[in-house]
């Protein structure tokens, strides 16, 4: 049976992007990739020869605005299969969407507070328990994370994001005294005070940051849960659950960004595997990160979930659980994962 997959592919693309891998297990199972660039005006007229389409984006702005519009019209109007189809993505990089997914699927969560209202949000910073959790809604890395240990630096944090806004990457190692002690971001600054110059003598608005989206009118909070030196994160592929922890950063809470890992099985909590493997399958997401904390009962909490992750560390992992937390040994790329599910999927489309 002739199956012919769409994969967007571009020039100078991330290191880590999944598309090379695609392709190349793909023509492994004598599959035709076409190479296509969904930047192009002409998108839709490129896939329309297609028996599904994949595309790897990302948690950048050109790629949040662009990617999910055009997978969405490809798989709801012209009825192709996509990967990361909408279930798999629409809240993929939005913590604020993902705190309403866990509400509405029953999933345990740590107890988080999202307030689109000034007055609510300072109410509440009023009387709730210290140390609490600000994070932006965007973000990878930890990046857009701080703890928040009194009521003082919590207004701080409510004022500017109800009244000047958040540029993402701001703030923790990403700060600008943090920034001055690169010599590379010392001429970075500068310039930013040659634009500000700029602005106030011609009005030439100065050039906006990589990520150029600022976030304003919300306030995220979660619950701090001590006594965490890792988190869990669990990845899930269709039947596969690979898992691995990640180890804070030294003198910090935050652990994704360390690249300090540990992918002992027996490190992993069976909960967490249960947790992650019911959750994918009851709400068909075709690949899901789902990252965990403990509680002081030692329950496994969710904090966030992607529906892309680096693909190395999937690959560390020594096998994975199924759906039975029967183990599988061997290394495994997500790539091959992806690709085995979705053309199984489109084969069972064509057969039924």
């Amino acid at each position: 049976m002739n199956i012919k997959i769409a994969v967007h592919s571009e020039q100078n693309q991330h290191k880590d992007n999944y598309a090379a891998r695609w392709i190349a297990e793909l023509e492994k199972r004598d599959i035709l990739a076409k190479k296509v660039n969904l930047r192009r005006t002409d998108a839709i007229l490129q896939v329309r020869d297609c028996d599904g389409v994949m595309w790897h984006w990302f948690h950048m702005p050109d790629d949040k605005q662009l990617a999910p519009k055009i997978l969405s019209s490809i798989e709801l109007c012209l009825n192709i299969p996509v990967f990361p189809d909408l279930r798999t993505c629409w809240h993929y990089d939005e913590k604020n969407s993902q705190n309403y997914l866990f509400d509405a699927i029953d999933a345990p969560k740590i107890k988080t507070w999202v307030f689109w209202r000034y007055d609510e949000a300072v109410d509440f910073i009023r009387t709730c328990t210290y140390p609490v959790i600000f994070k932006l809604s965007v973000g990878a890395g930890s990046a857009n994370i701080l703890k928040v240990t009194n009521s003082h630096e919590a207004k701080q944090i409510v004022d500017k994001m109800f009244y000047r806004g958040f540029f993402p990457y701001t703030i923790n190692e990403f700060a600008d005294l943090q920034a001055l002690k690169k010599p590379k971001n010392l001429l970075s600054m500068m310039r930013r005070g040659k634009d500000a110059l700029r602005f106030l003598l011609f009005g030439d608005y100065p050039p906006l940051k990589d990520y150029y989206l600022p976030q304003k009118n919300y306030v995220y909070l979660q619950e701090f849960l001590p006594n965490n030196p890792h988190d869990i994160r669990i990845t899930v592929i269709g039947d596969r659950a690979f898992g691995y922890i990640r180890h804070n950063r030294e003198d910090d809470f935050r652990a994704s960004g360390s690249g300090n890992f540990d992918v002992t099985p027996e490190n992993i909590p069976v909960d967490t595997v249960k947790i992650a493997h019911t959750l994918s399958l009851k709400n068909h997401f075709q690949s899901m990160a789902y990252d965990f904390l403990l509680n002081p009962e030692r329950k496994p909490l969710i904090s966030e979930i992607s529906y892309c992750y680096v693909n190395w560390m999937v690959h560390e992992c020594p096998g994975y659980w199924d759906r039975e937390l029967k183990w599988h040994e061997g290394h495994m790329w997500p790539e091959e994962a992806h690709v085995e599910d979705f053309v199984n999927l489109i084969l069972h489309r064509k057969t039924t």
